[in-house]
């Protein structure tokens, strides 16, 4: 069967994705998008001033209708997860609100992505959980947001108290806040307090607020990142068919040219470039979604120190960071950063310190899906983590004393991080076990093996531990850093 057997969606351009030879998913999802980024300027002009609720109701309805042109009738998803939440933050005590819920969410997202790897077929790349993954962050991330506000008093301040809630929200704030259309396709998630502050209009830091302020046009991100996404599309497109990834699945079979003539460099090589090609996918999908958030007036962050203002706060993707970067951390941290920043809440910050970074990569891959080359991936994700802070820790220090040292320090971790990465990351886009061990066996396990002797180096302590406390930085809801004590229709105080 082929995927338009599975597909749901609006085939009213199915002419246009015949004529381009964009599959019809592909193509809603871009026609969903490039809409989503005319609309969002209605909330910078016409509905500027339009009253809360009338801005929530607009929101609401943009998503129930995209959700059902580019999902049909799976769109009922869409609405049923956010109801059986709903109905715990309604039931459920506070002390276990966000722990229930996350459970709950985790199951109903989890039979989904069982239901597709059984019975969809690989060409079928635009899914009910892909909005589904994004909707899973909101409402356990405000549930958890309702769960500690409740539950620690003003007295007792907790770390990661940022933001703290007055009340449920009602049912139309709710089912706004998690079907907005801005960034249902793709995310990036929107925190809570971050969606009240759009809609009830205090987008503009307080710190930098004055009489005579105007508000920051987002115009030039807005064209940066538009630019950016098509730069990215284009070079998908251009290299898709020169690099593909399906190359790599015949590694299992010993007689084929891969196998037999193709060197462990050559192969490393290919499958950098290869990931490449895939990555230039969600620096697409991710640019476009932040350019309509900034375009409707979301994502400001505040000014820079030339008073220049910044429109990164629902950044998803820090492209050159991710690219470039000189260890795996933060290569992790430049990717998905958003999730990066959930995952932190519900998981990293919650439990004893002994397991925090195995839940993080736990989490992560479940809310993904079980296909075993996502495990593959987080797995060697862990131990190159643990391993790269350790080695870090030890050998850093030693090439500090002089420029060039730092210099030949500096190229060999980046040529590192980007030979790890490549590594890590072959399984999660290829999903099957069997051509993601054949990868893995071309290189004899050899990364594996150094990471985990790597882990078992003795630590530091003075060292590692200075370092820990500077870069342990606990959050609950993202927020700008001039942020002051503020008061929303009764319902949101920023502290």
């Amino acid at each position: 069967m082929t995927y338009y057997d599975y597909y749901d969606g609006s085939r009213l351009f199915l002419f246009l994705s015949i004529k381009i030879g964009l599959p019809l998913d592909v193509v809603n999802f871009l026609i969903a998008q490039v809409a989503a980024l005319c609309l969002a300027r209605l909330f910078r002009k016409p509905l500027r001033s339009a009253s809360p609720e009338f801005r929530h109701s607009v929101c609401l309805v943009i998503g129930l209708v995209m959700g059902y042109f580019c999902f049909g009738r799976q769109a009922i998803h869409l609405s049923v997860l956010p109801m059986l939440t709903y109905t715990l933050l309604k039931s459920v005590s506070a002390q276990s609100v966000g722990n229930i819920s996350l459970a709950v969410s985790m199951i109903y997202l989890s039979c989904l992505h069982v239901h597709r790897q059984i019975y969809h077929t690989d060409d079928y790349t635009l899914d009910i959980t892909g909005p589904l993954m994004v909707i899973t962050q909101r409402v356990t991330s405000l549930a958890y947001l309702l769960q500690d506000s409740l539950t620690i008093t003003p007295n007792k301040p907790h770390n990661a108290q940022v933001v703290r809630i007055e009340k449920i929200p009602s049912p139309l704030e709710y089912f706004a806040f998690t079907l907005a259309f801005q960034t249902l396709m793709c995310g990036p998630v929107v925190f809570y307090s971050d969606y009240i502050k759009f809609i009830e209009g205090a987008r503009v830091d307080e710190f930098e607020q004055r009489k005579d302020a105007t508000e920051p046009s987002p115009r030039l991100a807005v064209f940066y990142k538009v630019g950016g996404s098509v730069a990215a599309a284009v070079l998908y497109l251009t290299l898709a068919k020169k690099y593909p990834l399906t190359v790599l699945e015949e590694l299992t079979d010993p007689m084929s040219e891969v196998s037999r003539s193709w060197s462990a460099l050559y192969l490393l090589w290919y499958a950098y470039l290869s990931t490449l090609v895939v990555r230039c996918k969600y620096y697409h999908a991710w640019l476009l979604s932040e350019a309509i958030c900034n375009n409707c007036g979301m994502g400001f962050n505040g000014y820079d120190n030339n008073g220049t203002p910044k429109w990164d706060k629902m950044s998803n993707i820090d492209i050159f960071g991710f690219e470039f970067a000189q260890n795996f951390r933060t290569a992790v941290s430049s990717w998905n950063k958003n999730t990066n920043a959930w995952l932190r809440d519900v998981a990293y910050e919650r439990g004893g310190a002994a397991w925090r970074t195995a839940r993080v990569y736990a989490l992560s891959a479940v809310w993904h899906g079980f296909h075993p080359g996502y495990y593959l991936t987080f797995f060697a994700g862990g131990i190159f983590t643990i391993a790269a802070k350790k080695v870090r820790c030890v050998v850093r220090p030693m090439f500090l004393d002089s420029p060039p040292k730092k210099l030949f320090y500096d190229s060999l971790t980046f040529i590192t991080t980007r030979v790890a990465m490549t590594y890590a990351t072959v399984p999660f886009v290829l999903l099957h076990l069997a051509p993601s061990l054949a990868f893995y066996g071309k290189f004899y396990y050899s990364l594996h093996f150094i990471a985990l002797g790597a882990m078992l180096i003795p630590e530091n302590s003075n060292g590692l531990t200075a370092q820990t406390s500077k870069r342990q930085v606990t959050i609950k809801e993202p927020s700008t850093s001039n942020d002051t004590t503020e008061n929303l229709n009764g319902k949101l105080k920023i502290k």
